[in-house]
């Protein structure tokens, strides 16, 4: 893979409410998409932090 087939690429859950939120993605670096698919999946609030597990 050269530099040019490098992607740039940065997803986020901004504005967040509980009635939604704003998914914005951003590139850089002259950076061209012509396209992107994005899922996402409501799994519910955490009772801490910290219990979060990674499979």
């Amino acid at each position: 893979m050269d530099a040019s087939t490098v992607i740039r690429a940065d997803i986020a859950a901004e504005a967040m409410t509980e009635d939604g939120f704003d998914l914005v993605f951003r590139t850089w670096g002259g950076t061209r998409v012509a396209r992107a698919r994005i899922g996402w999946m409501a799994i519910g609030e955490l009772s801490d932090e910290d219990d979060c597990d990674v499979m």
